[in-house]
């Protein structure tokens, strides 16, 4: 072999080795990105499967005192009724499903209750509650249809 003939075989090799590189690095990319989207994906399920059972426990835990917490049904709509006063003027905090999602509505509790009226917390699909001295067990469905039973024991008497 000459020189020219090694020369010309290691710019092969040099070629072949940064066209190795080179897809190397994109196969690197391409795959971390879809792990970042994995991540991305469970990240969001797991937020959105815990709201609402969390934000049904520290809403109930929030209004646990003595007569704060009972359940009521309007039009077949159960909420979970918190209620609190100030200034001697009673208010509720109603939380219900209306129109696949969980709301939360603060009033006076004079008012009738109108489910449009309500703040939108997250998606749910149904919600039922039931209270048996002090435990309250609610049964919640979520927008994927996964039921969530949740029981908190009101530490506060009846």
């Amino acid at each position: 072999m000459n020189r020219e003939q090694k020369h010309g075989m290691s710019g092969v090799f040099v070629f072949v080795l940064l066209g190795l590189f080179a897809v190397m690095s994109i196969f690197m990319v391409l795959l971390g990105s879809q792990m970042y989207r994995n991540t991305i994906h469970d990240t969001e399920t797991n937020r959105r499967d815990r709201i609402l059972s969390s934000y049904l426990r520290s809403m109930v835990r929030y209004g646990d005192q003595k007569g704060g917490v009972f359940v009521e049904s309007f039009d077949g709509i159960d909420t979970i009724t918190l209620r609190e006063s100030f200034d001697e003027e009673a208010y509720v905090t109603r939380l219900y499903v209306y129109e696949g999602k969980l709301y939360e509505q603060f009033a006076r509790e004079r008012y009738d209750f109108e489910p449009d009226m309500g703040e939108e917390i997250c998606a749910a699909s149904s919600l039922h509650a039931e209270l048996n001295g002090n435990l309250l067990t609610i049964s919640a469905e979520d927008a994927d249809g996964e039921s969530r039973d949740i029981r908190i024991y009101l530490t506060c008497a009846r």
